[in-house]
């Protein structure tokens, strides 16, 4: 959305960058929660048909997350399954922009109606399973949905064509150690899931 959502853009379509990016934050929210709260259903009709225990679901939690960084660490998440969609372009010439911003947000909040392009995403959504509370399911979406959308006011800066695409040169650079965040956060995360199981 950085290429499509930004100053020069919604003011070349009449439109006002911080109503588009705000409704884009809101509706990543939105769409976050409405997954949260479908997947969260499922793990919370799962402890009742299963009765898992507490302590089960923190090690197969830890488990996934070491999975997901072997995934991320060798590159290997286009395996994973995914939908071959993205975001409407054409949305941008049909409506306003607090619409297709907020559509937008949805669509990339709910997180599994476009592209996955990583695997700390299916970590999510495992988590919201083994939560066990559609609640916390609920919460977990939200904050993915608005830290994924709320990436677009890096743009907010951005007067002309050159600053836009200096902003999109470096985003690209920074996939690879994007990646290798990623992958270390995912080996901290099931560590610390095993150390309080078994410590």
């Amino acid at each position: 959305m950085l290429s499509s959502i930004h100053p020069l853009g919604e003011r070349s379509r009449h439109n006002r960058y911080w109503l588009t990016a705000g409704a884009h934050v809101a509706g990543g929210a939105l769409g976050g929660a409405v997954l949260g709260a479908l997947v969260g259903v499922l793990g919370w009709l799962s402890l009742l048909v299963l009765d898992q225990q507490h302590v089960s679901r923190v090690v197969a939690f830890g488990v996934m997350a070491l999975l997901v960084a072997l995934v991320e660490a060798l590159s290997l998440e286009r395996r994973l399954p995914s939908r071959a969609h993205q975001v409407d372009e054409n949305w941008m010439q049909k409506f306003r922009g607090w619409v297709y911003g907020s559509g937008y947000g949805f669509e990339l909040g709910f997180a599994v109606s476009t592209i996955i392009t990583t695997a700390l995403v299916h970590l999510m959504l495992f988590a919201m399973v083994v939560s066990g509370s559609w609640v916390g399911a609920v919460m977990i979406g939200v904050v993915f949905g608005a830290a994924r959308t709320g990436l677009v006011f890096t743009t907010s800066r951005i007067t002309t064509g050159q600053q836009l695409r200096t902003l999109l040169r470096r985003v690209d650079g920074w996939s690879k150690q994007a990646r290798t965040l990623g992958a270390m956060l995912s080996v901290t995360v099931g560590v610390v899931s095993f150390l309080v199981v078994f410590s």
